[in-house]
């Protein structure tokens, strides 16, 4: 008799699991800005903290009619505090690798995304200190995000 319930919660559970993912891409943004060549806006997803390490979720999204490739060196990326006016970089691993993707061998990222597409990128951070409150986010061949909201 318990069996039969069996299948229906299962499709339950696949049915929620849907549907809190494509709330996830359908999110609101943070803040959006556009790349240099007008094509792609960039959306920030995620901008938060957990464990003494921030965390942002970009979103590129190609809105021209023909394909668009984003390249950049995760050198280039970096946040400036609000507060203290500290300039932080996209944290390294042991083995001295940047901790974000998707990153090639060379240690940047290059991706084509095609007409209408997107590309999820995502970095590390260190945090910044608690009374931080927003930051300015750089990312090359993108207009600065300024005074972007940070969660704890």
């Amino acid at each position: 008799m318990k069996n039969q319930y069996l299948p229906r919660a299962l499709i339950l559970i696949v049915l929620l699991a849907v549907v809190s993912y494509t709330r996830a891409w359908a999110a609101e943004p943070l803040q959006t800005q556009m790349s240099m060549s007008g094509d792609i806006d960039v959306d920030v997803l995620k901008a938060s903290i957990l464990d003494n390490i921030f965390t942002v979720v970009l979103v590129y999204r190609n809105n021209g009619k023909a394909e668009e490739r984003i390249y950049y060196d995760f050198a280039g990326v970096y946040f400036i505090d609000d507060t203290e006016k500290k300039k932080y970089h996209v944290l390294k691993d042991s083995n001295n690798k940047w901790i974000g993707a998707p990153m090639n061998s060379a240690g940047d990222i290059s991706r084509k995304i095609a007409a209408g597409g997107k590309q999820l990128v995502w970095f590390k951070f260190p945090a910044p200190p608690a009374t931080v409150k927003s930051i300015n986010l750089v990312i090359p061949g993108v207009l600065p995000f300024e005074e972007l909201a940070v969660s704890r």
